[in-house]
């Protein structure tokens, strides 16, 4: 049955409970994700129970609710701004239109309103929580921190503040007051948040208190024996602590156990690399750049080892890598530097090899686009820009999926439109990982879903679709950063992939469009 739920775009910081659940009863043999013509007539039930005198406050902020949940969020704003003409001095339906804007992604909407919201109610923290949460999506860092602040100022250990908070304090340089945080939450949580716990004992292991960062991980590692990242994050604070041996020791645990982790490939690199162990630190690298290949710390330091090994042409290759992923780090670019000139050309032999890596001002993306198309290409294509790292991810020159930083994760999408439950989610995600763990590779979300429920293959085609629009159009808006195209392993078509062509030409469209009513695309992305 179709059931209100706490969204999960922002959690309430404020003490204020949530209003009890409400349902909506459907026939014992509808389907259980309605279809448009159920979510049509759960519409204007909906909107016709507030026809007639003006209907109570507790009426209407359920009945956006219900209309948010079913994506008629357009009704759901009408309701809410509705409720506030006729209940104006009510905080409950500024606190929804802020939410709600934020579970549409509209930050800067979601800003306008809680801060316009806050000078009517200086003290309600839910508005504070959600002017932090419009803020951090603006990566206005400091702004954010401010309004958390006036969290934790009337309530210290409120939990989801001081775990919002710790990350923040981090970012802008306070490592100690986002320490201060985590020992809250930690505190607060009497201990049995493993999260919490180990964000704590990495943060102490950064912060040079190794002593007691080693002893908490050693405990959630403890508790947490067949935990792959568990023992990976202990490994990497003996490393921190110079206990080399037992940090190799520790990352082969956490591989033994996740045969595939990045993070402990690249920490068990770095042990070898201090241990000066050249060979076995390139490996390391060489594999945690496979795992991970939309990050620049793999090929990054195995380009330091190939150096090193006195391979320079393939350190520079795996350090242009990473300046392709990381187009502004200094580091690279000081390594780079350090290498001796490239050796002069042969004089005939064959054509090079085309290598693609690129920066977006002299090579425009859509012509990198059309040439992987072209040339049936398989593998990953990850642009790099100041907002953060986008990948296009292709199969035989199709698009399967996508993804950039302003983008949310198909399977929050697919849960906020109710085409799948939160727990369906939750176990597609854990076969994909049996699937990696097994070594087959997992298929896409999109395709694990669509073998578990055929009967739902247009509307999950469709979100997809719409995901990988998102993503490459905001991707297309950058103006500069870099690209890099890693290949990858022969396999068969998926059973969603697009073709490229199709969604060029569906994003000039919908540009046309905006263009026609006056809102050109984003250029300062």
């Amino acid at each position: 049955m179709f059931r209100r739920v706490l969204r999960q775009a922002e959690k309430k910081l404020g003490s204020v409970k949530r209003r009890p659940t409400a349902e909506l009863k459907r026939g014992d043999d509808a389907a259980d994700v309605p279809g448009a013509a159920a979510l049509q007539a759960v519409r204007q039930s909906l909107l016709a129970s507030l026809q007639g005198k003006s209907p109570s406050l507790e009426r209407m902020l359920d009945t956006a609710d219900e209309l948010a949940v079913a994506g008629f969020a357009v009704d759901a704003e009408h309701v809410l701004r509705r409720a506030l003409e006729i209940y104006p001095a009510s905080v409950e339906p500024k606190r929804e239109l802020a939410r709600l804007a934020l579970e549409t992604n509209d930050a800067q909407r979601a800003l306008h309103i809680s801060l316009r919201a806050i000078d009517q109610h200086p003290s309600d923290l839910e508005l504070h929580g959600m002017a932090a949460a419009a803020y951090e999506r603006l990566g206005a860092w400091i702004e954010a921190s401010n309004h958390l602040a006036a969290v934790l100022a009337a309530d210290s250990v409120n939990i989801l503040a001081n775990r919002r908070m710790a990350p923040i304090l981090d970012r802008l340089g306070d490592r100690n007051g986002s320490i201060d945080c985590l020992r809250r939450l930690v505190a607060a949580t009497q201990g049995r948040d493993v999260d919490a716990l180990t964000a704590l004992g990495i943060a102490l292991s950064g912060n040079g208190d190794h002593a007691e960062a080693i002893q908490m991980l050693s405990e959630v590692a403890g508790n947490r024996p067949d935990s792959g990242s568990a023992h990976a994050d202990l490994a990497m604070a003996l490393l921190s602590a110079g206990r080399l041996h037992e940090a190799v020791a520790g990352f082969s645990e956490a591989l033994r156990l996740d045969p595939r982790s990045a993070q402990a490939y690249c920490g068990l690199g770095l042990a070898y690399q201090q241990l000066e162990r050249w060979p076995e630190a390139a490996e390391s690298f060489k594999i945690a750049e496979e795992l991970a290949p939309d990050t620049a710390v793999g090929p990054f330091n195995l380009g330091l080892a190939l150096a090193e090994l006195d391979q320079p042409e393939e350190a520079r290759r795996a350090l242009l890598r990473a300046a392709a992923l990381a187009p502004g780090d200094s580091e690279i670019r000081a390594a780079l530097e350090s290498l001796p000139p490239p050796a002069p050309a042969a004089p005939a032999a064959a054509a090079p090899v085309p290598r693609f890596i690129g920066d977006i001002k002299s090579f425009a993306l859509p012509e990198v686009l059309e040439f992987l198309r072209l040339q049936h290409k398989t593998g990953s294509l990850v642009v790099s820009s100041r907002r953060g790292a986008g990948i296009v991810r292709l199969v035989k020159g199709q698009v399967t999926s996508a993804s950039a930083p302003g983008v949310g994760r198909l399977g929050e999408a697919l849960v906020a439109r109710s085409i799948i439950s939160r727990a369906q989610l939750d176990a597609a995600l854990a076969q994909q990982r049996r699937d990696d763990d097994d070594g087959d590779g997992s298929e896409t979300l999109g395709d694990l879903l669509i073998r578990s429920r055929p009967a739902d293959r247009e509307p999950l085609t469709r979100v997809v679709f719409q995901q990988v629009l998102d993503a490459m159009e905001e991707m297309l808006g950058w103006k500069e950063g870099a690209f890099s195209f890693h290949p990858g392993g022969d396999r068969g078509m998926p059973i969603i992939a697009f073709d490229l062509q199709n969604v060029m030409l569906e994003i000039m469209r919908l540009a046309d469009e905006r263009d026609a009513t006056g809102r050109p695309l984003e250029e300062n992305r």
